[in-house]
């Protein structure tokens, strides 16, 4: 896959918006209900920006928040414990 410079300098800016957006959403405390928040419904909307640039990238957030979410969500995990704590 070959992008052109402009393209890369969307997909850097997009992705640090991505990323800052990933540590909010494991900083915020745990959802009294499973609603997306809006930190999620921001990080989906850059992530389908995202695919249309590179769909690996794309997919490797994805799984980043996939994997956070997990952790939040289910009580047998440390961090759902720790942020019980809270």
């Amino acid at each position: 896959m070959k992008l052109s410079l402009d393209e890369k300098l969307n997909l850097v800016k997009l992705s640090e918006r991505a990323s800052d957006l990933l540590v909010n959403i494991i900083d915020e405390d745990l959802p009294s209900v499973q609603q997306p928040t809006n930190r999620d419904i921001e990080f989906k909307n850059i992530l389908s920006q995202i695919y249309q640039i590179c769909p690996l990238l794309s997919d490797s957030y994805t799984l980043m928040y996939n994997h956070i979410q997990e952790q939040k969500i289910s009580p047998e995990n440390t961090y759902y414990k720790r942020l019980r704590k809270k």
